[in-house]
């Protein structure tokens, strides 16, 4: 800390790459050591994750020279950029502290209890095709509203982001059984060792990222893989090792990612028949830059601008409200007691929005929640809390079958939780513990109806 006190004072022009290193080592640091030590930890993957979203980001913005280059709607002085990369370090610190009283304290009782059982393991399978067959029906009535799955494709992502916030249509909650399903799926496969369960888990899995590819959306692909990668990293560690071609798949992953959010656009011209697949790829090739890869123009740059705009500005504090008022709001419409309060995220998108069209999605960084809700000091706090949210989930996954279910399908909120605001990821984590339960319910029924009948015995 004292050395972030004397970066801010001698130098601002420089004290913003200097934050960021800091940042970089610090989240790298963290990110390093509970990989090595507890393989796909979810405290890892957020350090890793913010590592790129806080540390490399800022880097880049404050060495790219030129701001007119970004794509950010506003330019900020070396000043915002230095006090953005303080309250990162901060959190960063923060969360490596929060985690060292925890292994002193917490890790040391901690009891593992068998995570792989056989003998259910067929029945597990069964539930999660079950949950993820309901998941992908919910999913299909979702675009029914939208004139159906394939009128969709030819729509841009925005006007399919305006139609789903429309109050006139329903949201359903398809995503709260496909996770779990493919947890339970992937849990049974893999547990039972049946080459056919297994086939079928993948290509089930493969069918649902093609589905919500080909709608643009990139990021519940990932939550899927992380589903996936959850249940091996207990159930098949060895797996999961870190070696070359595994920093070689995350490479071409990203860059392959990067190139899509470029490029899923030119769907909807397909889909419309505005446009033939040679064209577009034609097109891509023309307009093909290397800036397509590089953070400040890729899914990175967008929550930091939250952050940015958070530092610059002085607005009053919401005192926590983005916070508490979240609680009920994961009841439906017709449960919850008046009109519920709007997406800190949406405010945002709606006062960065530029000309007309649809409005831009810019995402919300965690820090910038925790700074507009009590200033330096909630950072600090904020993220301890995260840190022990994130603790959790890693301790619970080696604690039986309901442990490693509910460690796969949080996973990915180490993810979410860098780059949306908190109900957001607070919504998604009890709809998934909630379609956990559906799972109990299944596994029971399945449980019961697989129980052979009692004989009666002879008079």
């Amino acid at each position: 800390m004292i050395v972030v006190l004397v970066l801010e004072v001698v130098d601002t022009a420089h004290a913003s790459v200097s934050l960021a290193l800091v940042t970089i080592l610090l989240s790298g640091f963290m990110a390093f050591w509970r990989f090595n030590r507890y393989g796909m930890d979810p405290l890892a993957l957020f350090c890793s994750i913010f590592l790129l979203y806080d540390g490399v980001l800022l880097f880049r913005l404050t060495t790219v020279g030129d701001a007119a280059v970004l794509v950010y709607p506003t330019t900020f002085s070396t000043e915002t950029y230095s006090a953005a990369g303080t309250l990162c370090v901060i959190a960063m610190a923060t969360v490596m502290v929060t985690s060292f009283v925890w292994e002193s304290t917490v890790e040391p009782r901690r009891v593992k209890q068998a995570t792989v059982l056989r003998g259910t393991a067929g029945r597990w399978f069964w539930c999660g095709f079950a949950l993820y067959s309901v998941g992908v029906v919910l999913y299909g009535l979702q675009f029914q509203q939208f004139g159906g799955y394939f009128a969709a494709l030819a729509m841009q992502r925005g006007e399919k982001f305006e139609m789903a916030g429309a109050a006139t249509l329903l949201s359903y909650p398809y995503l709260a059984f496909v996770i779990p399903g493919i947890a339970c799926m992937c849990y049974g496969a893999e547990c039972g060792e049946r080459r056919k369960q297994r086939m079928a888990c993948y290509g089930l899995v493969g069918f649902w990222c093609l589905l919500v590819l080909l709608q643009g959306d990139r990021r519940l692909v990932v939550q899927a893989a992380l589903t996936v990668i959850g249940i091996l990293s207990v159930v098949r560690p060895a797996a999961l090792k870190f070696r070359t071609r595994t920093w070689v798949l995350l490479a071409a992953g990203y860059c392959a990612f990067s190139i899509f959010g470029y490029a899923r656009g030119f769907i909807s011209s397909i889909a419309s028949g505005q446009a033939t697949s040679s064209e577009v790829l034609s097109s891509i090739g023309d307009d093909w830059t290397s800036d397509w890869l590089t953070p400040e123009h890729t899914e990175f740059a967008g929550p930091y601008l939250s952050l940015l705009s958070a530092v610059s500005e002085q607005t009053q504090p919401l005192f926590g409200s983005s916070y508490y008022e979240s609680f009920l709001t994961v009841l439906p419409k017709f449960m919850y007691p008046g009109q519920k309060p709007e997406l800190l995220t949406h405010r945002f998108d709606e006062k960065m929005h530029i000309g007309h069209g649809p409005i831009s999605g810019w995402g919300y960084n965690p820090v910038a929640e925790a700074y507009v809700n009590f200033g330096t000091a909630g950072v600090a706090l904020v993220f301890a809390l995260w840190a022990i949210y994130f603790l959790l989930i890693g301790y619970v996954r080696q604690r039986g079958v309901w442990g490693t279910l509910c460690g796969a399908v949080l996973l990915s909120e180490a993810i979410n939780a860098n780059r949306i605001d908190f109900r957001n990821v607070y919504w998604e984590s009890s709809y998934f513990l909630a379609g956990l339960v559906v799972a109990a319910i299944f596994n029971m029924l399945f449980s019961k109806l697989s129980r052979p009948a009692p004989r009666m015995n002879a008079i």
